[in-house]
């Protein structure tokens, strides 16, 4: 079985006296993750169980061949957050940026701002499906059943579709939530199909729950494929031997170049098709990390800022950056085996333009730009790291979202701050309610 590729040697600013130090840090954790395992929803770690639920999966499966059988030409996602950032990710690097004009079929939309020119227009799609006679399908996911941009979003789509649909709406309405939040409560009166997301798992680790499998099952990813790929990685993401154990190891690695000062971590993906993914990852670092209480409760304001970039295009917008400027940052560097066999013609007279590139394949050029840039970044001593996916494949997308993951918890704990929390998220989210009561 081919897996993940991770490495590191000789591109990290740190000893194998501190990997083992950190190594021995972070083994009563790995054993934590480890037993739970065997304990089902019951744990923080509650989301490595997703990928092993097949009750989940039936239940999914199910769901999703009685929608199908509606023939929705349309699909809106309404979320945001970790609502619908891993369900963007794994679309995206499966079926491409192309994916709608390609298939045609049943195109997706995201409904994840209160920006009123997109859910206007957004409005007009809608609107236009239904009037020629196409069927439109909503998920409405929302975690707590009480995010305001979700439910406003909600608020505003749902009377177009009842307005075509009045006598049986509700069959074109799955609502993903925790059982018995207000969501899962107007869902049951309102008759719609309710998915329900396991109370402890949150919602930036939900991607291999319902919040993700059901929209991307709709859409023709091999969703079993995907847990199978997630699944297939977890003795190695739970192995005490961290040199064995690429989600730990990359943790280390981040925790070790923070403390040394580098509090900035850069995912420099290079695949188009992964862009969403970073964007996932943000979220996933951002939230998990970003903290200003630790364990304890002593005010530490923690936390590494995660940017991403895009190879090679943001080559020639922060490369220079990154390359001349502070030395602050610490990357990952994501490459995937190319199987296109696209190349570059003979063409008389164009040689002179680049020289070296006629007759190679486009996968030869990349891998020769992704070579000299982390040659340029192990000559100017900034430190990075490296995965590298045999396919763009749900299995081998499945082994890294997993993997990064169970990063981000590890980290969390190396840190010593909660990656499962995010009490100040909710400080915005009191302060837009309040403002709302005083309109």
């Amino acid at each position: 079985m081919k897996v993940i590729e991770f490495h590191y040697k000789d591109s990290c600013l740190m000893s194998q006296d501190e990997l083992k130090t950190i190594g021995k840090q972070l083994e009563p954790e790995i054993k934590v993750a480890r037993q739970a395992l065997t304990t089902g929803y019951d744990s923080d770690y509650a989301s490595i169980n997703l990928s092993t639920d097949t009750h989940l999966l039936n239940t999914v499966q199910a769901v999703i061949q009685e929608k199908k059988a509606l023939k929705p030409m349309m699909l809106v996602v309404i979320g945001i957050g970790g609502s619908n950032l891993g369900t963007m990710a794994v679309h995206e690097a499966i079926q491409g940026k192309f994916y709608n004009e390609q298939h045609p079929a049943l195109k997706v939309y995201w409904a994840d701002s209160v920006d009123a020119d997109y859910i206007g227009a957004l409005c007009g799609l809608l609107e236009q499906e239904l009037q020629r006679g196409g069927q439109v399908l909503l998920n409405v996911v929302s975690k707590s059943g009480a995010t305001t941009e979700t439910i406003a979003n909600f608020q505003v789509l749902l009377p177009i579709l009842k307005n075509h649909r009045p006598e049986d709406y509700f069959r074109y309405v799955v609502a993903t939530t925790d059982k018995d939040s207000a969501l899962w409560h107007v869902a049951q009166q309102e008759k719609f199909v309710c998915l329900e997301i396991p109370k402890k798992v949150g919602g930036r680790y939900s991607v291999f729950s319902a919040v993700g499998l059901f929209p991307l099952g709709m859409l023709g990813v091999d969703i079993k494929e995907l847990l199978e790929g997630a699944r297939s990685m977890m003795p190695e993401f739970t192995d005490t031997d961290i040199t064995n154990n690429p989600a730990a190891l990359s943790a280390a690695i981040l925790a070790t170049h923070y403390k040394k000062g580098l509090h900035i971590h850069d995912t420099f993906l290079f695949a188009n098709q992964l862009e969403s993914v970073g964007k996932w990852y943000r979220q996933l670092m951002g939230e998990s990390i970003g903290k200003e209480f630790n364990r304890n409760s002593e005010r530490v304001c923690v936390g590494m800022t995660p940017t991403v970039s895009v190879g090679s295009t943001d080559l020639h917008s922060v490369g220079q950056l990154y390359l001349g400027g502070p030395k602050d940052k610490v990357t990952t560097f994501v490459t995937v085996c190319s199987s296109a066999s696209l190349s570059v013609p003979y063409m008389q007279g164009y040689n002179q333009l680049v020289e070296d590139i006629q007759g190679r394949s486009l996968s030869t050029i990349m891998d020769a730009i992704i070579d000299g840039v982390q040659i340029a970044y192990t000559k100017g001593s900034l430190p990075y790291v490296s995965f590298k996916l045999t396919a763009l494949s749900p299995f081998f997308l499945g082994q890294f979202l997993q993997c990064k993951m169970l990063e981000i918890m590890y980290l969390g704990y190396i840190l010593d701050v909660n990656p499962f929390d995010q009490p100040n998220v909710e400080l915005y989210k009191q302060e837009t309610r309040k403002r709302l009561s005083h309109e």
